[in-house]
């Protein structure tokens, strides 16, 4: 394996309910479990943009920008276009969604089908889900430069310092 061009501090991290923005030489970065990756790319110019989505649909103080479905699409496209990006060549994907309980409502389900209505009245492109282990529980990567969208499964449900590290080397020199 080829050394990484990226280091750590080249991986932006998204919190829970937060939105992130990434060009070449960036990655974007989210842990999930039921919650969906919602990604924003215009690969052409090399520009995403990922919100790490919670609930469907709602309104709450503190909450993030990326926290609901409904007011996540149109923000991260509109992060997208000041990032530079193309409204024309925006293209949407998907990532997450573990269903973490048996039984009851599929919040991760719910979720990507919000981002979908959401992002599709807005015009854009929609690009595929990429499915993460059925009982969450993974991280999200995406590479602007290469136009990747990579989910992991985390081993035992945790990630200790060293680990993503090699995770990190691993997903940017692919």
């Amino acid at each position: 394996m080829r050394a990484s061009k990226h280091n750590y501090a080249d991986v932006v991290q998204v919190p829970i309910g937060g939105i992130g923005v990434a060009s070449a030489g960036r990655v974007l970065s989210t842990l999930l479990g039921s919650c969906v990756g919602l990604v924003v790319q215009d690969m052409r110019r090399q520009i995403a943009v990922l919100a790490h989505v919670v609930r469907p649909n709602g309104v709450g103080a503190g909450m993030g920008p990326g926290y609901f479905a409904d007011q996540a699409a149109p923000r991260a496209r509109d992060l997208a276009i000041q990032a530079g990006a193309d409204p024309r060549d925006l293209m949407v994907r998907l990532a997450g969604g573990g269903r973490m309980v048996g039984g009851g409502i599929d919040v991760g389900a719910r979720n990507a089908e919000a981002i979908k209505a959401a992002t599709y009245k807005l015009g854009m492109a929609y690009g595929g889900h990429v499915d993460g282990p059925a009982d969450g529980g993974c991280v999200l990567f995406v590479d602007p430069a290469k136009g990747k969208v990579i989910v992991r499964k985390l081993n035992g449900g945790t990630l200790d310092d060293a680990s993503w590290r090699k995770l990190v080397t691993e997903i940017t020199a692919a």
